[in-house]
């Protein structure tokens, strides 16, 4: 196997050609990872997270920000705007994960790299990722983590660059850490220890002398400064949404959340004494430093949530995992590798038997893996023929119950919503610019509430918000959420639309 002659060529000091060899293996690595977790993915998640569904609508909106995350979220899914078919859009869901992913493992190998200038622990570095479910199926619910997945390698390396190589690369730097940092807050730990660290390491200090560190704060501040004003604007539905996910509590057991998402550098530590490899007798400032950055907000958000409780908390450490093995690894002696030989191919094989075991749940149906949710989709298809039946436009609102947000996603080409915005309940998936004028001249289609059937206020979700609107037909339909659960009745329901084209061929008949 190409990479374990990667091993060899550690061990007899490699020339500029092995190390490029290596350096273009990775990056097919990578690229085969994200196409087959991809296809797998595509061809066998019975349906999208709700996560994607939040993902198209803060697009839709096109805001500064959103009632969980800033704007960059909102900003990657408009692709979703042009998708001709739901297929599409799920196909990009997939795609856009497991690529960024694959950019962020190809980070962490040229981290590594940068921080050992091994090869072979560069290889060890990315492959522990792939020993984690972190980046794999248990990155798919998220409409944010994977960004940081892909950016948060990148930004540790580009710091190393800029300070201790080339000046210019702060240009990037700041790009990377504000779109970084509006995709999720989280990136705000490291990037506030960076600022810190450049007050108070002299190595680091000099930066404040270069102009493009200021360029780089320039770039940084003008990437975020708009999230800011929406915050204000919105009374800080962010902000709020984070508080209502923690309360205070006594709570060891956010460290066994630390474990669940650590636990692959835990057991290659076990591994590593085991086996007594020893580690660096010389660890550079730059590894120093980068630890610190990394592991110091860590510490410090763990100790937080030992006196709080948040069911997120798993979520919210995801981030922290994916560069840590590039830092921890850079910590072993080169000297020593050859006795890690079998744990990397141990890792190799562990890697495609995760993907085997994925495809294998998904496939079987293991606990509903393969059939959850998959009733929305024929949902979707029922609601879509009634809507087409009884109109002649083109649907473009959906509202009611919770489930019509659905629509938004396998309907083409995405309606949007009919729930206003509202500062006090601060609504997930809403639309910014509707309007009554909008409703009655396109009309809307109705999900009444699952398991009620058609009765009188079956539609109170949209009706209590437009009561000037009512549905002029109805249609009770079951909707079974999968296969092993039991069918629901469901109402559909149309408020028929007054566009002048459409009007047209419909007057005569309202009159009549």
């Amino acid at each position: 196997m190409a990479i374990l002659s990667m091993m060899d060529v550690d061990r007899v000091y490699p020339t500029l050609s092995d190390i490029k060899r290596s350096h273009c293996i990775v990056i097919i690595w990578c690229c085969v990872y994200a196409f087959f977790w991809t296809t797998a993915s595509f061809f066998l998640d019975p349906t999208v997270p709700y996560d994607a569904i939040e993902a198209l609508n803060w697009a839709s909106n096109g805001e500064w920000g959103s009632p969980k995350n800033p704007w960059f979220v909102g900003w990657v899914s408009r692709v979703f705007l042009y998708s001709p078919s739901p297929e599409f859009s799920s196909m990009y869901w997939y795609l856009s994960h497991y690529t960024v992913i694959s950019v962020g493992m190809l980070g962490c190998y040229r981290l590594t790299y940068k921080l050992s200038k091994s090869i072979s622990l560069s290889w060890l570095g990315l492959l522990i990722l792939n020993f984690s479910g972190v980046i794999n199926f248990d990155a798919i619910p998220y409409n944010d983590n994977y960004l940081l997945f892909g950016t948060w390698p990148w930004l540790l390396l580009l710091f190393i660059k800029s300070v201790w190589e080339e000046p210019r690369w702060w240009l990037l730097f700041g790009l990377t850490a504000g779109c970084s940092a509006m995709a999720k807050y989280t990136t705000f730990a490291p990037i506030m220890m960076i600022f810190i660290v450049s007050l108070t390491v002299k190595s680091v200090r000099r930066a404040w002398s270069e102009p493009y560190f200021y360029a780089a704060i320039l770039i940084f501040v003008t990437l975020t400064i708009p999230n800011l004003f929406w915050m204000v604007e919105n009374n800080f539905s962010s902000i709020k949404w984070v508080e209502s996910q923690v309360a205070t509590q006594f709570n060891l057991s956010s460290w066994l959340s630390l474990l669940l998402v650590f636990y692959p550098l835990v057991l290659l530590g076990i591994i590593i004494v085991k086996r007594s490899v020893k580690l660096s007798t010389y660890v550079s400032e730059q590894l120093k430093i980068t630890t610190v950055i990394l592991f110091l907000p860590l510490l410090i958000i763990m100790g937080w949530f030992t006196f709080h409780s948040g069911g997120r908390l798993v979520e919210w450490l995801h981030p922290f995992f994916m560069p840590a093995p590039a830092i921890l690894v850079a910590y072993l002696s080169p000297n020593t590798i050859s006795s890690l030989s079998r744990i990397i191919n141990t890792l190799v094989v562990i890697s495609i038997t995760i993907f085997g075991g994925y495809i294998f749940v998904l496939t079987m149906n293991v606990k509903n893996a393969g059939e959850h949710l998959s009733g929305v989709k024929s949902l979707s298809r029922e609601a879509k023929a009634f809507w087409d039946e009884n109109n002649e436009g083109k649907l473009t609102l959906v509202g009611g119950d919770d489930l019509s947000q659905w629509f938004t996603f396998y309907i083409a080409p995405h309606p949007k919503i009919t729930r206003r915005w509202n500062s006090d309940t601060l609504p997930n998936v809403y639309n910014r610019h509707i309007t009554s004028e909008q409703i009655t001249r396109q009309g809307a289609l109705l999900v009444g509430k699952v398991g009620e059937g058609c009765h009188e206020g079956v539609f109170a979700y949209f009706t209590d918000e437009w009561m000037e609107f009512k549905p002029t037909i109805i249609k009770e339909v079951f909707y079974q959420r999968s296969p092993k659960e039991v069918k629901e009745r469901v109402c559909l329901g149309i408020v028929r639309g007054f566009d002048p084209i459409v009007s047209r061929h419909f007057f005569p008949l309202l009159v009549a």
